[in-house]
């Protein structure tokens, strides 16, 4: 791997590690609880990433739009949600790390992307959904500077060309909400999560 190519990778461990922390912190009433994600409750937001890892592990291993799909809204928690997100998590990173991974083409559904920007756009979501866990949670909705940064640096680059991303100006804004006005004295969680739709 490249320097960059192993930032990458750490970046992924990191942010791994902290939504599964606060996975395991989720008290047993909290699950039906709704999230900053419209529709979603606590455990949907789980499931949406545990489906993440398991779908991005499915197109580097050849799998299609199609098969992204139907898979995406399939719940897939069972009675150990923490250890399915600590599986499925660890098994997308394995495939990453596969030779010649992250160059490969894949068929993502929302536009041309490489291994190496489908591990960009993990990164992302899951540094975003960490925050939507701990304000649906009530825990402390700080995130990892470096990891915040990170994203906001390479904001352009993770989601120019993305249909319904952020940056989509034809956007029917099903995944993100319309981002709000540029606050005074923003900081960089702020603005990174503002760019995403939510309301820090």
């Amino acid at each position: 791997m490249r320097a960059s190519d192993d930032v990458l990778f750490a970046h992924l461990r990191r942010t791994n590690a902290d939504f599964a922390r606060r996975v395991r912190s989720i008290e047993p009433g909290q699950w039906a609880d709704p999230t900053p994600c419209a529709g979603w409750d606590v455990r949907a937001l789980v499931s949406h990433l545990v489906q993440a890892n398991a779908i991005y592990r499915l197109l580097l291993h050849g799998g299609d739009s199609a098969q992204f799909l139907v898979i995406r809204e399939q719940e897939a928690l069972g009675d150990d949600p923490a250890g399915s997100f600590d599986a499925a998590a660890a098994n997308c990173l394995a495939a990453f790390g596969e030779p010649g991974a992250l160059d490969r083409l894949v068929d993502y559904p929302f536009g041309p992307a490489d291994g190496r920007k489908l591990l960009g756009l993990l990164i992302a979501d899951t540094v975003v959904h960490s925050w939507d866990l701990a304000r649906a949670t009530g825990g402390p909705e700080e995130l990892e500077p470096s990891l915040v940064e990170w994203v906001d640096d390479n904001f352009e680059w993770l989601y120019t060309g993305v249909a319904e991303g952020p940056l989509d100006p034809g956007s029917t804004h099903r995944y993100f909400a319309a981002a709000a006005a540029t606050p005074a004295d923003e900081t960089r969680q702020q603005r990174m999560l503002r760019l995403m739709g939510r309301r820090p």
